[in-house]
């Protein structure tokens, strides 16, 4: 992600519309619609248990009188072949992380301190060197890039799961990438400078996905609201983003029956996990539709309060259209890259993010839960963001 931050947005009037807004959603439902999504188990796109909550998502909305129809596409994903890290006399059992590149490299260890966030490589030298850095505080493929640009040549992610546990990167690595866990890993901190020889061993395959898109009959809509619907492999994906994605399926129940849901399709995307695929191939296929679009509101883990704050990111029109102090809802900034709205900020479309941080269980199989009253505030503060950019 990047780190452009805004300020809080200027905040409006409270009106017996808004007020009535505020009890709008139900939490009762959006607690269901969330234990639905996560009976499926990890939702990794292309498999059995996408496919089930892509049916599931389409279903609901067709209860409440959209026309749904799915948008399919192809990418390619790698799957682990037995890759190795081999330190002085001893290997590791180690995974390669999904956007890794397969490559053989060799380097002295490098130890990365702290917790691994972006001032812990600060005055680094990796030159040719093969980085062990805790997984965590920041992205895996943030880290990965820090360590590219400091020389290098590979990284090893030591993380709280047990080894085999499999990872993404979420985007393209710039250099090989593996974890392990911390039990089996701790060893390494004390063998800085011993040669390494790192084999990433990866096949690629070819991932069919879907994306879920929920429409009342505009064929040339002016915002759309949009979450990713996917997980990583090993986890349930309840905040990461089932917490999004079920903020949107009650949003579109909430317009339903309002002349805004002429102007908005509601998105579901998948394959965001392993590099924004969805959104990027909708924006792809579809360029005289985005060219159309007054905004792209995007909702990605927004059911945990890590910062005490619903983080807004994006286009300056667009914050100031958050009325958060009407809703009585604390907002606060968020990063402006990592998720599903990048794509249409790329196209030239006005975004918002919304975001409440990485919580501890990001990407982990511990990531179980998610607040249905956080959602509903978030949901509210979109349809508010709605309201004022429709009419």
């Amino acid at each position: 992600m990047s780190r452009q931050l805004f300020s809080r947005g200027v905040l409006g009037l409270v009106t017996i519309g808004l007020l009535a807004l505020a009890q709008a959603f139900s939490t009762e439902r959006m607690q269901a619609d969330l234990e639905a999504l996560l009976s499926q188990g990890p939702r990794v796109a292309g498999l059995p248990a996408t496919t089930a909550a892509g049916e599931y998502l389409a279903a609901e909305l067709r209860k409440v009188g959209y026309m749904v129809e799915f948008q399919p596409f192809t990418y390619s994903r790698t799957r682990d072949q037995g890759s190795s890290l081999q330190v002085g006399a001893a290997t590791f059992p180690v995974s390669s992380i999904a956007g890794s590149p397969g490559r053989r490299v060799e380097g002295p260890l490098a130890v990365v301190p702290g917790a691994g966030l972006a001032a812990d490589f600060a005055n680094l030298n990796l030159q040719g060197a093969i980085a062990v850095v805790r997984r965590g505080g920041i992205p895996g493929l943030e880290k990965a890039r820090l360590a590219a640009e400091r020389g290098a040549v590979g990284i090893v992610l030591l993380t709280e799961e047990p080894s085999g546990t499999r990872f993404t990167f979420g985007g393209n690595s710039p250099i090989p990438g593996v974890t392990l866990s911390q039990s089996d890993g701790a060893g390494l901190f004390s063998q800085a400078g011993t040669r390494a020889v790192l084999d990433v061993r990866i096949l690629t395959e070819e991932v069919q996905g879907r994306n879920v898109i929920a429409r009342r009959g505009s064929q040339n809509p002016l915002v759309v609201v949009g979450a990713h619907y996917d997980s990583v492999p090993g986890s349930p994906g309840a905040n990461d983003n089932a917490s999004g994605t079920v903020t949107v399926l009650e949003l579109a129940r909430q317009l339903a029956d309002s002349p805004l849901s002429a102007q908005i399709w509601f998105m579901f995307f998948d394959g965001e996990e392993d590099g924004l695929w969805g959104s990027r191939r909708f924006v792809e296929q579809n360029p005289e539709i985005v060219r159309g679009l007054k905004g792209m509101l995007n909702l990605d883990m927004v059911g945990v309060n890590v910062n005490g704050t619903l983080g807004i990111g994006g286009s300056g029109e667009l914050r100031a259209l958050a009325d958060c102090n009407a809703l009585q809802v604390a907002c606060g900034s968020a990063p402006g890259g990592g998720s599903d709205h990048v794509p249409f900020a790329q196209a030239g479309v006005p975004v918002l993010f919304f975001f409440r941080g990485l919580d501890p269980n990001y990407h982990r199989p511990t990531d179980t839960f998610a607040d249905p009253v956080l959602m509903a505030q978030t949901g509210r503060v979109v349809r508010g963001v709605l309201e004022r950019l429709l009419r």
